[in-house]
């Protein structure tokens, strides 16, 4: 996974590493956001209709391995499950692929989401305005003049029951390639058991743990991807994260995510340390949309990745 050649988004980057460790502390060894979380591993089904859109291998071999992580939000390893600060919750799936020349023998490609679909700037130079206005304690100011920002802030992020009934949206749109076809897409994580929430005093009255500690009690967990299609020809965006589809757009279904072990709690942490996913495919058939945020998300991943390595 190489650094963006731009040096000015890795300069971005580095910037919105300082200012998460001006929200929250720094915490060697831990991801300066999503700091805890829990690595599970499982198999990914693709249906027919993946392979009519995609030439990549996960999408056309019969199953494929993966690995998972789901996460709480913020760099503070030992958050409380019940802290609204914790939401958006994340989800990223890793797909361990054969290595052949066709992907330029890459052993995986990733998929991150998180739950909820917003996101609170366009652009690097906005995304590390609204955090450093987070550190600084000028957020009010912030969303006050930027639409983006007040969205992502407005928009419900209600506590789920359990991570296997909890809904994730890819924040950045990308293009899934099969010969000459091309489909731009945006990627949803949809629970097969339902998504299901708790009310106000429900999350008051759960343990700080409520969420981690009986994932193993969930196995196996089932999520559907699915992806929302866009149509080009009536104006859909795709090199802005902020504008969405219309829900008129058709969704496909292109597999199962089935999870059915999850790591000790010693394992997951090592490998969580190491792991470094990759907002940019780099796969035959998937292909990154021009949304700028995805060289700098995978800035932000890299850099942050290599420190947690040092730790």
């Amino acid at each position: 996974m190489p650094l963006p050649e731009d040096s000015k988004v890795v300069e971005t980057s580095q910037s919105i590493l300082d200012a998460f460790k001006g929200i929250f502390g720094s915490h060697p060894g831990f991801r300066p956001a999503h700091a805890k979380g829990a690595v599970l591993t499982g198999t990914f089904t693709p249906t027919p209709s993946a392979g009519t859109l995609s030439s990549a291998p996960h999408f056309n071999q019969p199953s494929t391995q993966i690995t998972a992580r789901f996460s709480s939000s913020t760099g503070i390893p030992n958050l409380p499950d019940n802290d609204a600060n914790g939401q958006p919750r994340g989800f990223a799936i890793r797909f361990h692929l054969p290595p052949s020349p066709e992907n330029g023998h890459r052993k995986h490609t990733d998929i991150i989401t998180h739950a909820v679909d917003a996101f609170p700037a366009a652009t690097p130079e906005e995304t590390l305005a609204f955090f450093s206005a987070v550190r600084d304690g000028q957020i009010a100011e912030h969303v006050a003049s930027h639409p983006h920002a007040l969205t992502f802030v407005q928009t419900p992020k209600p506590f789920p029951v359990s991570f296997d009934r909890e809904i994730f949206f890819g924040v950045n749109a990308f293009k899934l390639v099969n010969g000459s076809k091309t489909t731009f897409i945006r990627y949803r994580i949809v629970p097969v058991k339902g998504t299901s929430y708790l009310s106000e005093d429900q999350i008051q009255s759960q343990p700080g743990d409520y969420l981690f500690s009986n994932l193993g009690e969930k196995t196996p967990i089932e999520f559907k991807l699915v992806a929302q299609i866009a149509d080009l020809s009536a104006g859909d965006i795709t090199n802005d994260n902020t504008y969405k589809w219309p829900d008129s757009r058709p969704v496909v279904e292109l597999g199962l995510i089935k999870l059915d072990k999850v790591l000790d709690h010693e394992e997951s942490e090592a490998l969580a340390k190491n792991i470094i996913f990759d907002p940019i495919p780099r796969v035959d058939g998937v292909e990154a949309s021009d949304d700028p945020l995805l060289d700098l998300r995978a800035g932000v991943y890299l850099l942050s990745g290599r420190e947690r390595r040092a730790a």
